[in-house]
């Protein structure tokens, strides 16, 4: 029996969906529905098809930009990954010779994309780089839409995914609302875009079309118990008889009438979990080698009780180390097998193999990496859930070992090559994973004091030199050698609180 969870249902959005590659027309597609619905899966059967049916498909995950700017400059990344664009490559090469420090002087507070993608973008837009093609652009996504035309002719598929008001700022989350519908009215008729939103943006345009991703019905959630090899099978009720699993369920929920059909089976897994994929998604988890009556005999009726109760089972059934892992790693969005071990205290290969473990239990998934190396996300629901039990010491001491980690591949990264030779993408995630971390533990302590636990957590980690995590902050906050890093960390939180 498999343990990932299998794709069923959703026909009606799939139709739709692949009925925008027969048309001559740019449609734009927002998925909506909340937290866990299942949008991420549909996105991921889609661009199946796609390249099943020679569709060339550009995906990004939005994570956690902190400005329309640095989403804009991912997505180009992205973008010039898959389908190398001429444009992209001529604007870097004439930034090289230009003398763009004053535009990242002016920049750096307000966008942590400084670096090559801003100092790109900003240079382009200043009219430091000559580009008869660029005379008209205002702003980023007139920036994105130029790159775009640049393209190839063919139809082209852009997925976004994670556009999660939950997990981003209200400002952000209303600057890139409002850079969606500029996008679609100015995108080439070639693309066809398709976004995973957990909300509407008010003010939809024509060419927007709203996919409301719901529940599963009871159909599909027969489907889901098949081809997981749920056993329907017989069950034993208290009265020590083996009866067939409908009356065994009949007697437990104090059913009147008639014994339970298979089909009032379902709906009575329907009813609790209310049809919810990522509950759907828990309930299997605990069902696995057990007789899906007793699985449900516990399952509370309301929805809240229902998720705390499947979230509590999902860790009862995993090691202790497993459990210790994913509690260590919660912190971060996104983890690999050195960075795991360093937070949980296991070694790289003890490490490595829990988080294939997990893989395989489909309670973690494998998602593009900014360090070239085999990167997991755990669900943002299990995320909070774990997050919930941590909060206080053991919080802030993952924060830390998290920032000491990624300061020291950031000046790994500096000292490989110039600024414009490293991936714009790779040095711009780890400036804003460092900064995200810092804004979470500044709200409760002082610069000063962060700072130097920071220090601190260094002397457990092996192969991390304080001097690295040092000269790290440096770069990614470009602090002169005379200035205390703490300032800097503190003026920068001062000036993002007031804006």
């Amino acid at each position: 029996m498999s343990n990932a969870v299998p794709f069923v249902n959703r026909k009606e959005e799939l139709g739709k969906l692949r009925s925008s590659l027969q048309t001559d027309t740019g449609d734009f597609h927002v998925l909506v529905g909340p937290s866990g619905s299942g949008k991420s899966a549909l996105l991921d059967q889609f661009q199946v098809q796609c390249e099943e049916d020679g569709v060339r498909t550009v995906r990004h995950d939005i994570g956690e930009p902190k400005s329309e700017a640095a989403f804009i400059y991912r997505l180009l990344e992205k973008w010039n990954q898959e389908l190398p664009s001429s444009k992209w490559d001529s604007i870097k090469e004439r930034v090289k010779s230009t003398n763009t420090e004053p535009l990242v002087q002016a920049a750096k507070f307000a966008d942590p994309a400084v670096g090559t993608g801003a100092r790109m973008i900003n240079a382009a837009l200043s009219g430091a780089v000559e580009d008869e093609s660029l005379g008209n652009a205002t702003d980023e996504v007139d920036f994105l839409i130029n790159v775009l035309e640049a393209g190839p002719d063919e139809r082209i598929v852009v997925i976004i995914d994670q556009f999660d008001e939950r997990r981003l700022s209200k400002p952000v989350s209303q600057d890139l609302g409002r850079a969606f519908r500029e996008i679609a009215r100015k995108s080439p008729t070639n693309i066809v875009w398709c976004i995973g939103s957990d909300h509407e943006f008010d003010g939809y345009e024509d060419r927007i079309t709203r996919l409301q991703v719901g529940p599963l019905d009871s159909g599909a959630i027969e489907q889901l118990l098949d081809k997981t090899g749920t056993d329907f099978g017989e069950a034993e009720t208290d009265g020590g008889h083996a009866e067939n699993t409908a009356s065994f369920v009949t007697e437990i929920t104090n059913f009147e009438g008639p014994n339970l059909t298979k089909e009032g089976l379902v709906d009575e897994i329907k009813t609790r979990t209310k049809g919810h994929p990522f509950m759907l998604a828990l309930f299997l988890q605990t069902v696995r080698d057990e007789d899906i009556s007793y699985a449900i005999r516990d399952l509370p009726m309301s929805q809240q009780r229902v998720r705390d109760y499947l979230e509590d089972r999902l860790l009862d059934r995993l090691e202790p180390q497993e459990e210790d892992l994913m509690r260590d790693v919660c912190v971060l969005e996104q983890f690999d097998a050195k960075l795991a071990a360093h937070l949980s205290g296991n070694t790289v290969a003890e490490a490595r193999q829990i988080l294939t473990n997990l893989k395989e239990r489909s309670i973690i998934r494998e998602v593009e990496s900014i360090t070239d190396t085999q990167t997991f996300r755990t669900h943002d629901l299990i995320r909070e859930y774990l997050q919930g039990d941590i909060m206080g010491a053991r919080e802030r001491q993952s924060r830390y070992i998290a920032i000491a980690v990624f300061s020291s591949r950031l000046y790994d990264l500096s000292t490989q090559n110039t600024e414009e030779q490293i991936s714009g993408s790779k040095i711009e995630s780890l400036r804003e994973n460092i900064k995200l971390h810092f804004e979470k533990v500044l709200d409760r302590k002082e610069a000063e004091s962060v700072v130097s636990s920071v220090y601190s957590a260094c002397e457990g980690l092996n192969y991390i030199q304080r001097t690295d995590v040092e000269d790290g902050l440096r770069y990614c906050y470009s602090i002169q050698d005379s200035v205390s890093i703490p300032s800097v960390v503190e003026e920068m939180r001062l000036q993002s609180d007031s804006q």
